[in-house]
C-alpha cells in the first residue's frame, strides 16, 4: 500500500519531494561512482555563480527561489567541500558575497559531460509520460504566484462575515 499515492491531491507535496528525492539519490549514485565530492543540490547555485561570477546570498535566494536558510546551508556545504569562496562586501560588511573556487570552476568542467547525459535521460524520462510535466511545473509555479497556497488555504478557513 503507497499511503501517499492513495492519499492523491492531499499528499502532494509529499509525494512531489518524494520523486525529487528519488532522482537525486540516483543522480548522486552516479557523481559518487565517478568518485566526485559533489552532490545534486549544489548544482543550482554553482551554475549560478558560473554565470554571474559572484552573488550576495540574498541575489542567489531570489534568484533561485529558495529560502535565505537553505542558501546559507549550501553555502557552507560548499565552503566545507572548497567549491566556492566567501568574501565580506567592502561596502556592507554584513554582506558575504560568493563566488566560485578554481576548484569549483575545474569541478564544473569535469562534471559538464555527465550534465549532458543527465539532461538528455531527464528529457527522455519526460518523453514518457503524457504531458509536460514541465510546462504544468511552470504553470502551477505561476498559479502560486498570483496566490500562495498559504492564502488559498487560509481564505477558506475564515467566515465570509469575518472578512
Amino acid at each position: 500500500m503507497d499511503l501517499i499515492t492513495e492519499l492523491g491531491a492531499l499528499a502532494l507535496a509529499t509525494r512531489l519531494k518524494r520523486l525529487s528525492e528519488r532522482l537525486a539519490q540516483d543522480v548522486n549514485k552516479i557523481y559518487k561512482e565517478l568518485d566526485l565530492n559533489f552532490e545534486s543540490k549544489w548544482f543550482l547555485v554553482l551554475e549560478l555563480l558560473r554565470k554571474n561570477k559572484m552573488l550576495s546570498i540574498v541575489d542567489i535566494a531570489e534568484s533561485l527561489k529558495l529560502t535565505h536558510p537553505a542558501i546559507v546551508q549550501f553555502v557552507d556545504q560548499l565552503l566545507k567541500a572548497k567549491l566556492i569562496t566567501v568574501h565580506k562586501d567592502i561596502n556592507d560588511a554584513r554582506k558575504r558575497l560568493v563566488a566560485l573556487s578554481p576548484k569549483g570552476k575545474k569541478l564544473l568542467e569535469e562534471l559538464a559531460p555527465t550534465l549532458a547525459i543527465i539532461k538528455t535521460e531527464n528529457e527522455s524520462w519526460l518523453e514518457e509520460a503524457d504531458h509536460n510535466l514541465l510546462d504544468t511545473l511552470a504553470q502551477l509555479e505561476q498559479a502560486l504566484d498570483k496566490q500562495s497556497m498559504y492564502y488559498r488555504i487560509k481564505k477558506q478557513m475564515v467566515p465570509a462575515d469575518g472578512l
